[in-house]
């Protein structure tokens, strides 16, 4: 019937070939199919979308549109993935539909939520906002549940079942969802959500996974690792852990796929100051090639005030101890947070140069959820209205009439060479908006030479 299916949309254009299939889409649908609810995941998937046309790429997105308008005929729920600038691709969808209740929800949403700054009066026929974990949000939704309601206002609802506490009791990602065969080759685990430790005053992690750090036992990450390789023959994972080496049972987890002989490979995410040599010889053994680790600054100044909780040595020794266990190194850098200043941000450059990693990660500022709620008057974006949902190749243009697209973390990598034609007037901390993308360009364009590997995705 009807009332039992519910559609999950991932609605971002994307080049597979960076990327992995939708996780939270994945656990939403396998939890929506345990509990007898039949489901289906639509993705927008371009090949070569770097080289496309803008017509062309209309002329997809029109069609994919279209696809979605049938399709909703077929379910009375679906619920939008919404992140950083596809609010207004959310609110287009949900245009296109008749009877259905739709649910939006995601990074973005979230983020806008808790910065005070989503007008419920501009979100057309969006019924629900889920503003916790997606795969308990919209099950409860779908139930009719109404007491996770937390707020309604012009017939919008903003949900929240809060987070899943258990994560041993989440059935496995449905990747059967999905063409995989379209995809990058990798799926996503999950050793833990949220951070540990969750302090960094330029990070909205916790809007991702919530406050609360939770983990799963680690004979059940093994287990799925098996499921994965056997039901989908995929063997190359990431781990989408804020740090994996926060994960308590690391050790653990790494000696069981060594005992079990499971042949994988992973990649992940660490802090610096939780890598020792003798857990990165352990996790090189249990398949891990690579290892993204958040650097942000070499200035020790500009760390404290992050709040980093780590020193440029403790950083330098980190990298050192995983290149002397032959995993490849990227680094993650962050240019034009609130108290940094050109002359920091260019040694910052320069001292990057001398490090010993293999891919850089040149992120320009995002103005913070917290930030944002104590500073609302900085910028004043139509949140609603910024369409980030192009190829990257055409954002320089997109981004000119809405500031809020000139704050995505990534902008200024996806734009590449390519500037905008005008930058607003505006200060964060000691530099304006188009220093920092400045300043962020020439970091990308003095590392480009020193890349020696193709990072685990552009846009992590």
């Amino acid at each position: 019937m009807k009332e039992e299916k519910v559609l999950l949309i991932d609605p971002f254009c994307k080049n597979p070939r960076y990327e992995s299939p939708n996780a939270k889409l994945g656990y939403t649908s396998s939890i929506l199919e345990q509990e007898g609810y039949k489901t289906e995941i639509l993705d927008f998937l371009i090949n070569n979308i770097e080289e496309i046309k803008e017509e062309d790429y209309l002329y997809m997105k029109k069609e994919f549109f279209q696809k979605i308008k049938e399709k909703s005929k077929q379910f009375k729920y679906i619920y939008i993935n919404c992140e950083y600038g596809l609010l207004k691709t959310c609110i287009d969808i949900a245009e296109l539909t008749d009877d259905n209740i739709i649910i939006v929800g995601g990074t973005f949403t979230n983020y806008l939520y808790a910065a005070n700054q989503l007008n419920l009066n501009k979100l057309g026929k969006i019924n629900y906002v889920s503003i916790g974990d997606p795969e308990k949000d919209v099950l409860n939704i779908v139930r009719n549940n109404k007491k996770y309601i937390i707020k309604t206002q012009n017939n919008i609802n903003i949900y929240n079942a809060g987070m899943v506490d258990n994560l041993d009791n989440v059935p496995y990602p449905n990747w059967s969802k999905y063409n995989l065969s379209k995809y990058d080759g990798k799926l996503y685990l999950v050793a833990s959500k949220s951070c540990s430790y969750n302090k960094c005053t330029f990070c909205d992690e916790r809007l991702i996974w919530g406050n609360r750090f939770r983990i799963r036992n680690y004979k059940n990450i093994v287990d799925e690792i098996r499921y994965d390789i056997l039901n989908y023959n995929i063997n190359n994972f990431f781990f989408w852990d804020a740090s994996i080496t926060a994960y308590p049972y690391l050790e653990e987890l790494c000696e069981e796929i060594i005992n079990e002989k499971i042949n994988c490979k992973w990649t992940a995410l660490i802090r610096a100051d939780e890598i020792t040599d003798e857990l990165a010889r352990l996790m090189k053994n249990a398949g891990c090639y690579s290892i993204e680790i958040g650097i942000e600054s070499l200035n020790d100044d500009i760390l404290r005030a992050m709040n980093k909780g780590e020193t440029v040595d403790t950083i330098i020794k980190a990298i050192n101890i995983l290149k002397s266990n032959d995993i490849i190194v990227e680094g993650s850098f962050l240019i034009g947070y609130y108290e940094d200043t050109k002359e920091n941000i260019l040694q910052t450059i320069e001292q990057s140069k001398k490090l010993n990693i293999d891919f850089f990660r040149w992120h320009n500022l995002e103005l913070a959820a917290e930030y944002l709620l104590k500073n609302p008057n900085i910028i004043h974006a139509n949140w609603e209205e910024l369409d980030l949902n192009f190829p990257n190749q055409f954002l320089s243009d997109k981004i000119v009439n809405n500031i809020g697209g000139y704050f995505d973390m990534h902008i200024v990598s996806k734009m590449g060479e390519k500037i905008p034609n005008n930058y607003p007037d505006i200060k964060i901390g000691n530099l304006t908006l188009k220093e920092i993308h400045e300043l962020t360009r020439k970091a990308i364009k003095e590392t480009e030479d020193l890349i020696t590997e193709e990072g685990h995705n552009p846009y992590i």
